[in-house]
């Protein structure tokens, strides 16, 4: 009787962007497609495949480079759209 390896579930990460959190004071999203929202307690960014949402206090776009969005602020949650 021959034993299968239990193979982990593959995920196709090549389009989704990379997200990096420090505390809950500042993220960096690589890979934005564009601003849809932009107010002090709510930002939301098109990645082309989904949308983040940001929500928050005094939210601020700090830098916005190409493809890269760096937001700052009390962030309270994070709400991915697919």
């Amino acid at each position: 009787m021959a034993r299968e390896k239990a193979r982990a579930p593959q995920m196709d990460i090549g389009f989704a962007p990379l997200i990096e959190t420090v505390g809950n004071r500042c993220v960096t999203v690589e890979g934005s497609a564009g601003v849809l929202l932009y107010e002090s307690e709510c930002i939301k960014i098109s990645t082309g495949r989904m949308v983040i949402t940001f929500g928050g206090r005094g939210l601020r776009l700090r830098c916005i480079s190409g493809s890269c969005v760096e937001i700052t602020g009390f962030i309270s949650n994070i709400e991915f759209l697919c």
